[in-house]
């Protein structure tokens, strides 16, 4: 069968939406299928090119030209937005020969309108792997006011790109109800999975990157990846400032949006032992993570449903436990509770997080938590496992989904 694979970025960028779609797409081509990728030539962050086509695990890349004005902007993403989507109409109206089934991410927001496109004008089937839930997400990011004109207009749009699915896929079980809202049929829900080299740290062996920063003998709580606008870290700046230079290091490593707002609070109160950090390079990814006793994640209540973080399956790939921030109703707090690979704290509860803390402290606890997160994702964030789940979904779909 010959599937077209649709969204913005794929590797070697390193935008997370690419690197797991590449698995799929490998896996596809490994079972035999013709697999073709229509993407953008610049990167993630705008400062790369990448060659107009290539083969790359015997799947074929085409590479669409795109202005790249920048992730800086509101007004710079949206026109990247569009000279991307410009690009790809024009392409997958004319890609040849006819796809069985055309797959579409959502990057950039509603690029399921040209897959069911190809699917109307080609006669193939259309499928959806919804990441991030458009237009809910603009009115959370407050791009659009929510109940206005605006997202009811969208909202419509949103409708008419799922219907008649062969596959509507979502990440998790909350986000997968969300989606309903929008789609014409039942939706499926499949979680990401970690990187396979990562695994628990050797016990008593040193991680080389505690003794670089300068961490040995401190308990360090680290946020490693996105410091998102879906994120909120007020109630952890809150118990760095109490806890003072007698408390643990708080390790932020990563960026975004409210990267800033963390720094601000390091410059302004230094006695709370918070320390900013950039992304490590893949290769030292396991490393990173094993240099923090315990990790910390986060969601905006405002934000549950709209998206999945992926940063869960690698911490407790790693063995490590997490002190979870948010609301309560979403994938990362079902997921910390289901396993115990952790702590649950609801928004504004600073008590409830210095007590979760002050559990922490305790190695056996955190071994204990730890051990039962490794269990959780061997079970639930198999690399193999779940990319084969997807692959036999697609299958179906390019062979008797619904059009």
């Amino acid at each position: 069968m010959r599937f077209l694979l649709l969204n913005q970025f794929y590797p070697p960028d390193a935008a997370p939406t690419g690197q797991f779609l590449h698995d799929v797409a490998c896996a596809l081509a490994l079972r035999g299928h013709a697999v073709r990728v229509l993407c953008s030539r610049r990167s993630y962050d705008g400062g790369r090119r990448f060659p107009a086509h290539e083969s790359l695990d015997g799947v074929d890349i085409v590479r669409l030209p795109a202005p790249s004005y920048g992730r800086g902007s509101f007004i710079g993403k949206l026109t990247d937005y569009a000279g991307f989507t410009t690009a790809l109409a024009l392409a997958v109206l004319s890609d040849r020969p006819r796809p069985d089934l055309v797959l579409a991410l959502t990057t950039p927001p509603l690029l399921g309108l040209a897959a069911r496109g190809v699917a109307a004008v080609r006669g193939c089937r259309h499928a959806h792997w919804v990441m991030d839930v458009y237009p809910d997400v603009m009115a959370a990011h407050g791009m659009i006011t929510a109940g206005g004109v605006a997202e009811r207009a969208l909202a419509v749009i949103a409708r008419a790109e799922l219907r008649g699915s062969a596959l509507t896929l979502a990440l998790g079980p909350v986000i997968a109800r969300r989606v309903e809202a929008h789609a014409s049929g039942p939706v499926a829900w499949v979680p990401l999975w970690g990187d396979a080299g990562i695994t628990p740290w050797p016990d008593g062996r040193p991680v080389p990157l505690r003794a670089e920063r300068g961490w040995d003998g401190d308990l360090v709580l680290m946020y490693s990846g996105n410091m998102g606008l879906g994120h909120r870290f007020r109630e952890f700046l809150e118990a760095a400032r109490r806890l003072g230079r007698g408390g643990p290091r708080w390790a932020f490593c990563g960026g975004g949006k409210r990267r800033a707002e963390v720094e601000a609070f390091a410059r302004g109160h230094g006695e709370a032992r918070v320390e900013l950090h950039p992304y490590v390079a893949r290769e030292r990814l396991g490393e990173a993570l094993a240099a923090g006793d315990v990790h910390l994640a986060t969601l905006d209540a405002a934000w549950q449903g709209l998206m999945v973080p992926s940063k869960i399956q690698g911490i407790f790939a790693a063995g490590r436990p997490v002190i979870f921030v948010g609301g309560g109703e979403n994938e990362l707090a079902g997921w910390i509770r289901e396993a115990g690979a952790g702590w649950v704290v609801a928004e504004n509860d600073v008590e409830g997080l210095l007590a979760a803390i002050a559990q922490a402290r305790d190695a056996g606890e955190r071994a204990r938590r730890g051990a039962a997160a490794r269990r959780f994702a061997e079970s639930h964030f198999d690399a193999a496992t779940n990319v084969a789940r997807i692959v036999r979904m697609l299958e179906e779909a390019a062979g008797h989904g619904g059009r």
